[in-house]
């Protein structure tokens, strides 16, 4: 798994010019980092948005395992991550079997860029989905 996750590693910025987000206003800034220790992956992401308010996240698991539980949250009750193909590592979180929200990281042919694709299922308006295209940080 070291491997497979090598290529999606570091530290990656928020392009603003390549991005478009539906969910909501496109931020001031964002960045992306990802670890891996020992088989367990955290991605963490940082999003300054347009009104200047930071929002953090962070994920962590085992691609290809269980599933982590999710006990803070009021809506999923458990985050799966896996690979979809060596370009690929998504993770989506659910509430018993149906998908709250996907979030697809998908790199670039030469490894410098890494598209992420989030979609989040709206009760009663169905997916509302923001595309972040993030540059891998020198």
């Amino acid at each position: 798994m070291t491997d497979q996750i090598a290529p999606f590693l570091g530290t990656w910025i928020l392009d603003l010019d390549e991005s478009e987000f539906d969910q909501s206003d496109l931020p001031r800034s964002g960045r992306c980092t990802i670890e891996e220790e020992f088989g367990l992956v955290c991605i963490r992401m940082t999003l300054i948005t347009s009104e200047g308010e930071t929002l953090e996240a962070e994920i962590t698991g085992v691609p290809g395992g269980a599933g982590q539980r999710l006990s803070e949250s009021g809506l999923a009750d458990r985050l799966f991550l896996y690979f979809e193909d060596e370009q690929t590592l998504t993770s989506q979180a659910k509430r018993g079997d149906q998908v709250l929200m996907t979030a697809r990281r998908m790199l670039s042919e030469d490894g410098r860029s890494m598209e992420v694709e989030q979609t989040v299922e709206v009760p009663g308006e169905g997916p509302v989905v923001n595309t972040g295209i993030y540059r891998r940080a020198q």
